[in-house]
């Protein structure tokens, strides 16, 4: 009886105190206090200001009362992205016009009804799975900087690449979820980018016009831009092309499929123990041997260039959060940060996102990570594994998510099994973590709790 009255004088307090939904997701959503002048939440209304000098003056960007909440989310599943932005910028502190609200409850926001075709149980479940990275060379993903080049203690040699076993837990995935009904999208069917324009035209054509919009429209700050401009190397103006153009062409192809679950599927490279010593004495070896001299250099370098192994296996998956500061500057994070506090999508992420870390433990037998990552918050002291990160990714894609990181690809023993995607061959652990991911979709998807 006491645990029970304690229960209730917390829920009163927090109650009380104005604690609701909103401003729980906004405890994940905001990591710098800075943040907090973009965004006000009100008892009956949502407010978001473009800057917080704006806020200072009173000027109000856009202002969602309460019995608005529906319309807006549902806005944003049936309208392009310029309609969106369209609606937000007109809004201002008005209502919606009520010809409006009437035109968005009457549009088909395509939501899962389950049990339409007999012995297919995800008939009519839209699917999308974006697999990470996207080089189809060893060359290119080093420049990628997403690859696994390895000695194993025997001296075996390693060597792989995130963004083809990627790409293999995808086509696995889809396969098991067409057989049940779903209707699935994979945002790319090979290994290469998705984005129109190839990585090393868009450089030589594009790239000094690239950095100046992205500045002009505030994605970037001067110093940014300057860094891109006079002293940036190949790989940074990769990551550059891969996070303001790569990303956001492939949440746009996400978006427009308007799937009821999306997939972000990685693989988790954490950094390694101990690499000096451990390449001392692999090279120490190498030496004592009776190999010729050219043979012997090359066994060498090859050991010198290799990248160190992580004594440790763990399993993490991510959902939308931890915005950082500077990046509520641009009108789109601004909606973006409104859906995510008005929506269920993150609540719905972090219970899909369990359902897949609980799998990737028992499937695999490895346990959820309780470490701590920068820009990222435990979503709750019982979802061990599951981090409300600043991955860009999860916050462009609209609806429930995971972006899922099942097993250390550095951890030898992982590295040693999941090499076997050179060969051709679909690795065992690559099947097992489709299978954690099917499993995990088929339980969220008879367990849904809104109408997406």
């Amino acid at each position: 009886m006491k645990q029970i009255a304690l229960l209730v004088m917390i829920v009163l307090v927090f109650t009380l105190s104005g604690c609701d939904k909103r401003t729980g997701r906004l405890r994940l959503l905001l990591g710098d206090d800075s943040l907090n002048e973009y965004v006000s939440v009100e008892k009956d209304s949502v407010t978001m200001f473009a800057s917080p000098s704006n806020r200072k003056k009173g000027i109000v960007e856009c202002r969602i009362y309460k019995e608005e909440y529906a319309t807006f989310v549902r806005m944003l599943r049936v309208l392009d992205d310029e309609a969106i932005r369209k609606a937000y910028r007109a809004k201002g502190a008005a209502r919606f016009d009520p010809a409006f609200a009437e035109k968005i409850a009457s549009m088909d926001d395509g939501a899962f009804r389950p049990g339409r075709v007999p012995g297919k149980p995800l008939a009519g479940l839209r699917v999308a799975i974006d697999p990470g990275h996207s080089a189809g060379s060893m060359k290119e993903a080093k420049r990628e900087g997403k690859y696994i080049s390895m000695v194993s203690p025997e001296g075996r040699k390693v060597e792989f690449f995130e963004s083809s076993l990627n790409l293999a837990t995808a086509r696995a995935l889809r396969e098991m979820l067409e057989r049940d009904g779903a209707t699935v999208m994979l945002t790319r069917e090979k290994n290469s980018q998705v984005y129109p324009v190839p990585f090393d035209r868009w450089v030589r054509t594009s790239f000094r016009e690239s950095v100046q919009e992205k500045l002009r429209d505030k994605y970037i700050t001067p110093a940014a831009a300057s860094r891109l401009l006079h002293r940036a190397g190949d790989r940074q103006r990769l990551k550059f092309f891969n996070s303001e153009y790569e990303m956001p062409y492939r949440a746009r192809l996400i978006n427009a499929f308007r799937p009821h679950v999306t997939v972000l599927a990685h693989y988790d490279a954490s950094g390694g123990d101990e690499p000096f010593r451990t390449k001392y004495l692999r090279i120490k070896e190498i030496m004592a041997g009776n190999g010729n001299g050219e043979g012997l250099l090359d066994d060498v370098r090859w050991v010198i260039e290799s990248i160190p192994e992580t004594k440790r296996n763990f399993t993490t998956v991510f959902v939308p959060g931890c915005f950082l500061r500077g990046e509520l500057e641009t009108l789109e994070s601004r909606i973006e940060l409104l859906r995510l506090v008005l929506s269920d999508d993150l609540d719905e992420s972090i219970r899909y996102s369990k359902f897949v870390v609980d799998n990737f433990s028992s499937y695999l037998d490895i346990q959820a990570a309780t470490d701590r990552f920068p820009g990222a918050y435990r979503t709750g002291i019982c979802r061990r594994g599951v981090y409300a990160r600043n991955f860009r990714m999860t916050r462009l894609v609209r609806g429930p998510l995971c972006l899922g990181e099942p097993l250390q690809q550095k951890y030898m023993k992982e590295a040693l099994r999941l090499s076997e995607i050179g060969t051709g061959k679909t690795p065992d652990r690559v099947l097992q973590v489709a299978r954690a991911y099917y499993h995990a979709i088929r339980k969220y998807a008879g367990n849904r709790r809104t109408g997406r």
